[in-house]
């Protein structure tokens, strides 16, 4: 049985512009090639973003989800996104997935001074942490938060004034 919340259905875009202060939707994305489509496709649904702020969530999220398809953090329970948008307090897109031994590890050092820096891997040949650079220069702030049973990654990112609409 999956430790992660099922989704809720998505709401429309007529349900999501009422006049609450908050709107949110959530998907639940299986591991497997098609992934980062159905997480664009979730986010270009979303009738609560406009056009930047969807470019925004997707090149942040789409890097989320490599790592964590990367390092083997999807289980076959797949990945919870979740996204909610604030007025005053903006956007946030959260990422749900079972816990795993290498996050806690991961979150242990992500706040270090060097722990989540770009850095080239000689054994390897290739530079890693170069996305996560890119994330926290997208969003307002990125915080990771391992869990006994699931491990969180969160991104905030400031939202942008609506215009206010005029009078008939």
């Amino acid at each position: 049985m999956p430790l992660i919340a099922p989704p809720s259905r998505r709401r429309t875009p007529q349900e999501s512009l009422g006049a609450a202060p908050r709107a949110r939707s959530r998907i639940r994305l299986s591991p497997g090639g098609t992934i980062f489509d159905e997480y664009d496709g979730f986010i270009r649904s979303l009738g609560f973003l406009n056009g930047r702020e969807a470019a925004k969530l997707i090149v942040a999220g789409d890097e989320v989800l490599d790592n964590l398809m990367t390092h083997g953090e999807i289980s076959a329970a797949g990945v919870c996104v979740l996204v909610t948008r604030r007025e005053r307090s903006g956007l946030t897109l959260g990422f749900f997935v079972d816990s795993h031994r290498e996050f806690a590890e991961f979150t242990r050092h992500a706040d270090e001074r060097d722990g989540a820096r770009p850095r080239f891997d000689q054994r390897e040949r290739r530079w890693h942490g170069l996305g996560l650079t890119m994330c926290r220069n997208i969003a307002s702030s990125v915080s990771y938060r391992s869990g006994e049973l699931v491990d969180r990654v969160f991104l905030s990112f400031d939202v942008e004034p609506r215009p206010a609409r005029s009078a008939p």
